[in-house]
């Protein structure tokens, strides 16, 4: 079977409060030398993610925009393999718009792997409590 590697807005994080409860109430946080990641499990049907790229950390236009598409590029291709629904929200480090591409997806590849551990593992952690 193949798989589809869309990345319409059921995968997205798109209102403000849900921003919020990822920033407030994250389970998970995965630090790499240009991005921050925080995640927390949720109740919706898929892994969602948001992106916040402040002007402040990456000052061009033009950067930010290549920032946005390949977090959301290499998400879509990794959204497979999530075997926990969590909402992620990456954010971007000061000096990110000096590394290339190659090294961004590099890093983006290694922090999904990681939150696929940790989701993996606070989610049996989660059943065996409600079990006991």
């Amino acid at each position: 079977m193949m798989t589809l590697y869309s990345f319409g807005t059921e995968f997205r994080i798109r209102c403000a409060a849900d921003y919020k409860s990822v920033f407030d109430g994250a389970l998970f946080k995965v630090h790499q030398p240009h991005f921050l990641f925080l995640a927390k499990l949720t109740e919706q049907p898929n892994s969602r993610l948001g992106i916040v790229v402040a002007k402040k950390k990456v000052r061009r236009a033009h950067e930010r925009n290549r920032v946005k598409r390949l977090a959301r590029e290499s998400f879509r291709l990794h959204q497979a393999q999530f075997n926990a629904d969590i909402d992620i929200v990456v954010m971007p480090k000061v000096g990110i718009d000096t590394i290339s591409n190659q090294e961004l997806h590099q890093q983006l590849d290694f922090a999904w792997q990681k939150l696929q551990r940790l989701a993996k593992k606070h989610s049996k952690v989660a059943t065996t409590a409600l079990q006991n």
